[in-house]
């Protein structure tokens, strides 16, 4: 069930990830008329919501992007049959980009053909934002009455801009702890709230069932964790100074290298599986740092499994967490601009999420529907609960390339190759090589 933008296992799971309610393979098309819904949290998700003001004029022919697999081709057929009963005067046709699509997706608009409405994930929202090829929607969202306070504030944070917002997320995914409660008990402790209690419990899980507790592997995505934990972070909120080198990071970093020093943590290699996830089923280990697409696996790949799931342990700056997200936005040079609002409007709306809501492969991006997620998946509030304090993972213009080299760099330092203070100056010469401040 590989998403629609892929990470790998030992990162974001590639098998189901946060967005991968916009999967689908093949061409799709739907036809329908349009109505804005309202999804702010004070509002009743069962509501009728009001006729959009911007669908009132918009018809015409509307190209979509994304990727996925064949539950992702289900669920994007429910969104788009949906759609077309509610807005008759537009055509979609959806338009699978299999593989290598950020490559594909930014190949297209150099050549200024890209669809109308595609997904952009948060890490590199930052570059396509910066280089003026989405569409800002605050007037769209003024004219139908869509405010931002409709969508946990982190997710939205993402798709911000100078002021201006590019971008609604369709669903979205924090990293959390999924554990083994039979180890825990037999270990005699709970589950850890800081991160001295962590260290002490995966000591005790160590002493009691031979094994390392922890898979934990060394990708800047799950480094992250850590340095928002130590109230760190790559850049400045203004993307006008480089923060690597911050004595957070350091603190950040000794930390996460060292429960791996220690014995711990492990990587993926060293315990013999694909990815955490996958070291969490074959009961390798004990606890994971993983996101939401953890459920799915385990309901495929081990359903008599026995798990609890938690926060993250809060680190000396207090909770934290990367929140993943994707948004549907709209090309800057999308002839059909109004049809595209609209179709991002119903996407990102009530009636939109709630038919993806079912799968279980995301979390709601609107509080509205948290309740009925809660219904359906009761086990996951703790992840729920992180959309409070959860930190949207941005890397600035350039951060694709930096993506890359900051994973280098971990790899280097947990490999023996280079010490912490290497690594951090390495992290931050990654950064200033390849990050645009503004």
């Amino acid at each position: 069930m590989s998403s629609s933008l892929t990470r790998s296992r030992s990162s974001r799971r590639s098998v189901v990830k946060g967005g991968a309610a916009l999967g689908g393979l093949g061409l799709l098309s739907a036809r329908g008329s349009a109505f804005a819904q309202d999804a702010s949290p004070s509002a009743s998700p069962a509501g009728e919501a009001p006729v959009s003001v911007v669908a009132e004029r918009a018809s015409g022919e509307v190209r979509m992007a994304g990727s996925g697999d064949a539950i992702g081709q289900e669920i994007t057929a429910a969104q788009l049959a949906g759609f077309a009963a509610k807005y008759p005067n537009i055509t979609v046709t959806y338009e699978n980009i299999p593989a290598e699509y950020l490559v594909q997706i930014q190949t297209a608009i150099a050549a200024g053909n890209a669809a109308d409405v595609f997904f952009v994930q948060n890490e590199f929202a930052q570059d396509f934002m910066s280089r003026d090829v989405l569409l800002p929607i605050d007037d769209y969202m003024a004219e139908d009455g869509i405010t931002a306070d409709m969508y946990y504030t982190p997710l939205v944070n993402a798709y911000t801009w100078q002021g201006a917002l590019y971008g609604l997320p369709k669903d979205w995914s924090p990293i959390g702890a999924v554990y083994d409660p039979a180890a825990f008990e037999s270990a005699g402790i709970e589950m850890p709230t800081t991160w001295d209690e962590l260290r002490t419990a995966l000591q005790a899980l160590k002493d009691a069932t031979g094994q390392t507790a922890l898979a934990l592997d060394p990708n800047f995505d799950r480094f992250v964790i850590f340095m928002y934990q130590a109230g760190g972070n790559t850049t400045n909120e203004d993307v006008t100074e480089i923060t690597l080198g911050s004595p957070e990071v350091t603190q950040a970093l000794e930390y996460f290298y060292g429960l791996y020093t220690d014995g711990l943590s492990a990587t993926s290699v060293d315990i013999g599986a694909g990815w955490p996830g996958d070291a969490f089923v074959q009961g390798l280990t004990s606890m994971v740092f993983e996101g939401n697409w953890m459920f799915p696996t385990l309901n495929d790949q081990a359903p008599d499994k026995e798990f609890a799931v938690a926060e993250l342990p809060s680190g000396p700056a207090g909770p934290g967490t990367p929140a993943f997200t994707q948004a549907y936005s709209i090309f800057s040079g999308s002839q059909n601009p109004d049809a595209a609002w609209v179709l991002t409007n119903y996407l990102t709306s009530v009636d939109g999420v709630r038919e993806m809501m079912p799968y279980g492969l995301a979390l709601p991006a609107l509080p509205a529907l948290e309740g009925e997620f809660l219904e359906l998946f009761p086990e996951r509030a703790p992840y729920l609960a992180a959309g409070e304090y959860a930190t949207s993972v941005q890397y600035g213009p350039g951060g694709q390339t930096f993506a890359t080299d900051a994973n280098a760099v971990l790899q280097s330092l947990f490999a023996g190759q280079i010490d912490v203070t290497e690594a951090q100056a390495q992290l931050v010469t990654a950064a200033e090589n390849n990050i645009t401040l503004n």
